[in-house]
């Protein structure tokens, strides 16, 4: 054992040398550098550029390099993390809390006049609030929503329903849709989705990961099977949606945001799943005729909520600017900001029901904003348990989803290996730290013995 603290601790040393070397000089002209761990998506620099713009003693530092959670975790821990960095979900998010990195910031953003729950949509405030407590400021909102090419659409003789409607209703337009060559092989699929994008198939078709007190996982649900047996049937049984072999034959490769962006742009999708974040590639393609509609549902009419949630480092060198630049994600110029980079929506109602948000002029064939605006309304976040650690649960069912993709399992028998997985970290995790094991017989019915 205490080799390998040794070994851990004299890791640390070198990560906190190595990232301490790597941190940007101070300024010439004075000017604070806060450094802030985010994506590499474009939008970033204009978002940054803003800021500085409003705050000229400021310059802001944008690390793409140095994300993933257990890096961010390890530097703040070693006093060398950025002064603010991003949860891109509420596993993350609930990590940095109990790693306990992240600033609880709920008393400043109330003195501020921020009310993240009379503000912002629910949806957003999965990467910014847990257990009761504000730790971040959401930096934007997207829901899913089914693009399709209008072109294709009208093409085919098929109509696009306007609001709810059902798996049941796409499918035969979805096949209708696909289009096959001269050697059988299809040339335009007429859905396309992504796997890791798993949680938007729970949400529609009203499945949980967990139960309401997070004692246990519920992967093994019926609404779960169905969810999972829905993306196996468009592939497998309907034929309208990519294998695995098929999608690595069409397969791009390109920066942020490529990928079944890009096929769509390429009509290999008549229709796709996706947010509004896909405008920031797709405007650039000339010549897309785009329409956006509501995802179907399979139970519960409801979308999938993710997005960005900005956190503050507890030991910045820069904490009051820190704080400043997380409260100015709330404010009209960079929701608006965001707003016309289509960087997903702003997360603050404010800035989305609005004239400005549901029509751009310098956008005009962009016609979908409100169908956009209705999709966030129902979004739904990510669930967490206290009992058990975020990143194992979201690993274990995608191992379990990957192997369901592949023909190895299928999903009842994937989604209760999952279940079983989870419930056992969530019984090793208890079991080991008394502090949980108060906490879970104070909600569960079964006590851990």
């Amino acid at each position: 054992m205490r080799t390998f603290l040794f070994i851990v601790s004299a890791a640390l040393i070198v990560a906190s040398i190595i990232v301490w070397k790597l941190q940007p000089p101070p300024t010439s002209d004075g000017r604070v550098v806060l450094t802030w761990v985010t994506d590499d998506n474009p939008a970033r620099k204009g978002q940054a550029a803003l800021y500085e713009r409003l705050h000229p003693n400021i310059k802001i530092n944008i690390d793409p390099v140095n994300g993933g959670v257990e890096k961010v975790i390890v530097q703040c821990l070693a006093g060398v993390g950025p002064d603010v960095f991003d949860a891109f979900d509420a596993f993350q998010l609930a990590a940095y809390v109990k790693s306990g990195v992240a600033l609880d910031v709920t008393e400043q953003l109330h003195k501020a006049g921020v009310d993240l729950k009379r503000d912002a949509f629910p949806g957003a405030l999965g990467t910014s609030v847990y257990a009761g407590r504000t730790y971040g400021v959401p930096t934007n909102l997207a829901a899913d929503g089914l693009w399709y090419h209008q072109d294709l659409i009208r093409e085919a003789g098929v109509t696009i329903p306007k609001g709810s409607w059902t798996w049941e209703q796409l499918i035969p337009i979805a096949q209708r849709l696909t289009k096959r060559g001269a050697d059988g092989r299809i040339t335009q699929y007429g859905l396309m989705f992504e796997w890791w994008n798993w949680r938007h198939f729970f949400t529609v078709f009203g499945a949980r990961v967990f139960n309401q007190a997070g004692t246990k996982c519920t992967t093994d649900s019926r609404e779960a099977i169905a969810a999972i047996q829905m993306m196996v049937d468009l592939v497998y049984k309907y034929h309208v949606s990519p294998t695995p072999v098929e999608e690595s034959s069409i397969a791009t490769q390109g920066g942020f945001g490529s990928g079944y962006i890009s096929l769509l742009a390429a009509k290999r999708g008549a229709m796709a799943i996706g947010g509004r974040w896909w405008l920031g590639q797709l405007r650039g393609m000339k010549g897309l005729e785009l329409g956006v509609a509501e995802s179907p549902i399979g139970s519960i009419h409801a979308s999938h909520a993710y997005g960005r949630g900005m956190l503050v480092n507890k030991q910045s060198d820069h904490l009051a600017e820190a704080l400043k630049f997380q409260r100015f994600l709330s404010s009209d110029a960079y929701l608006n900001l965001v707003n016309d980079q289509a960087d997903g929506a702003g997360a603050f109602l404010k800035s989305d029901e609005t004239p400005r948000f549901l029509f751009n002029p310098n956008y005009p064939t962009e016609r979908s904003n409100d169908v956009w605006l209705r999709i966030m309304k129902m979004g739904v976040g990510d669930e967490v348990s206290p009992f058990v650690d975020t990143n194992t649960v979201s690993r274990l069912i995608q191992t379990q989803i990957d192997l369901v993709q592949t023909g190895q399992k299928s999903p009842t028998e994937a989604m209760r290996a999952a279940a079983k997985n989870i419930n056992e970290a969530i019984a090793k995790a208890v079991s080991e730290d008394p502090s949980l094991t108060e906490k879970y017989n104070l909600v569960n019915l079964e006590p851990v013995r």
